[in-house]
């Protein structure tokens, strides 16, 4: 078989990353061989190294990846809305969070939280997944109308609580069989969301 473009090289690469964030933030980065997620992707286990140096390389990218589209999904909701300390803004943003969703398309702060915390500090995914939540704070917390100061006051602490309090109350929906309990976590972080602050 002769090789292939540089055009299909960039685009077998696209949808290896795709394909992986998909099934990384579905069952983890140790949940899913090279072999599995090529096959999935429709392409050759021999590809994946002519490609990637690593599969911590692929997962990194992938996890970027990951944050671009929760990041375009989130700014949708966002889009138009009144910046700074407006609660209903955050509990939109709240409520569309809570929109059920498969794994494959969760949210990598909660699905991928803890194959970072494992990842080697400075790797590719730690990177990746810093990247991603920096760039989450600023869509959620950042406050146009004032200036910054210094880095405590770059974004509303209220803001980045209730971010926090989502992506912990999602992963305790996914990690707890108890529906009632899941229900009650979702209520109590909504009822912050819309809280209104001096």
């Amino acid at each position: 078989m002769g090789r292939v473009s540089q055009e299909q090289a960039a685009e077998n690469r696209a949808k290896v990353v795709a394909t992986a964030a998909s099934l990384f933030r579905e069952r983890g980065l140790e949940g899913v061989g090279i072999a599995e997620l090529m096959a999935e992707a429709g392409l050759t286990h021999g590809g994946f190294y002519g490609q990637f140096g690593s599969k911590q390389e692929l997962a990194g990218e992938a996890c970027a990846h990951a944050f671009d589209s929760t990041e375009r999904a989130w700014s949708s909701v966002a889009v138009g809305q009144a910046a700074g300390h407006d609660t209903n803004r955050l509990r939109r943003m709240a409520e569309f969070y809570f929109t059920p969703r498969p794994p494959a398309a969760g949210c990598p702060m909660a699905t991928l939280a803890g194959d970072s915390a494992r990842a080697p500090a400075g790797g590719p995914v730690r990177r990746a997944f810093t990247a991603g939540l920096r760039r989450m704070a600023d869509l959620v917390a950042r406050t146009p109308r004032q200036p910054v100061a210094g880095p405590d006051d770059a974004w509303d602490a209220h803001a980045l609580a209730v971010m926090a309090a989502m992506v912990g109350a999602l992963v305790l929906r996914q990690a707890s069989d108890d529906p009632e309990l899941g229900d009650a976590i979702e209520r109590a972080v909504m009822r912050l969301a819309g809280e209104q602050r001096a």
